[in-house]
This record gives structure tokens, sequence and C-alpha cells, in this order.
């Protein structure tokens, strides 16, 4: 019986933790986030690719303040591959390439009383879908005037574009 206590007692000691835990307070928190950030920073400009731009005269936030054409056209095209079923959404005509100029303002939204489609689909539901599409298009903040762009949208009628496809899909 006393050995199978002290068996008992040296397990219960062997296996509790040998550690005491303490709580870090929130400013002991914030001294070791900092020192690790320090750390990190320092390890970053020792590592090969680490390109200094103090030299660099523009900013962050005037780099940030460039109108990004890139971007515009990206988001202008995403734009344009919604507006190319508006034909088969509508069912109506008229069909062929639309003209559509897009002004762009500050805050990166289309000013929508500036954006026109060409004739003869001014007024249409394709003409009206297609505006709906370019309306949508938001890109990044800019600083300076508005920026206008000039975009191509074809519309093709529903039983030719469903022809197109079906040729596509054969081979």
């Amino acid at each position: 019986m006393r050995t199978a206590f002290l068996m008992t007692a040296c397990f219960f000691v062997a296996c509790t933790p040998s550690y005491t835990q303490t709580a870090q307070s929130p400013d002991d928190m914030l001294a070791e986030q900092e020192k690790l950030a320090v750390e990190q920073e320092k390890k970053s400009k020792e590592h090969a690719t680490y390109a200094d731009t103090s030299g660099d005269n523009t900013t962050a936030s005037e780099q940030a303040a460039k109108y990004d054409a890139k971007s515009t056209d990206m988001e202008i095209s995403r734009a344009v591959r919604s507006a190319v079923t508006c034909p088969g959404v509508s069912g109506e005509g008229p069909y062929g390439e639309a003209k559509v100029s897009i002004t762009f303002i500050n805050d990166g939204h289309v000013a929508a009383d500036k954006t026109t489609v060409s004739e003869p689909f001014a007024g249409t539901a394709n003409g009206d879908c297609v505006l709906r599409a370019m309306n949508a298009i938001i890109t990044k903040n800019f600083v300076g005037q508005p920026v206008t762009k000039e975009v191509s949208v074809k519309l093709e009628a529903p039983a030719a574009a469903a022809a197109t496809t079906k040729g596509k899909g054969k081979k």
C-alpha cells in the first residue's frame, strides 16, 4: 500500500508543470510587439531584395494620387465583357459597334451624367444596358482633372452570338 501511494505521489509530481505563468499587462504586450516589429524591420532591410525608396522624390501619397491607367483599363475591360451580353438580355436591337465615352472623377467613380453612347444606341434598351455596365466601374482615387476614356463595345444579335458560340465549341 505504501508503494502504491509513493508511486501515485511521484506520478503527480512528475506530471505537474514546472513553470509559472504570469499575466502580462497591456503595456508589456505592446512593448513586446514593438520589439518584434523592430527586429522584423531590421531583417527585411538586410534582405537582398529590399529597395530603399527614401531618395525618391515622390511620396506614397503622391504615388497614390496619380491616375492609374492600367487599373482603369482593367476595370473597363470587365465592364465591356458585361456590356456585350446586353443584346441577349434585352432581345432588341440595334446591333453593331457602340462607341461609349466614360468620364472618371477624382473619387474613382464614373460621372454618370457625362457617360454617353453613340447613335443609334442612345435611348434604346441595348444602349441603356451598356451605360449601366459602364457606370458601375469604380477605379482608384486620384488627384487632378476628370479623365475621359473612349471605348468600343460590339453588340451582336442574339442568334449571331449563339451561332458563334456553337461554332467555337465544335472542333
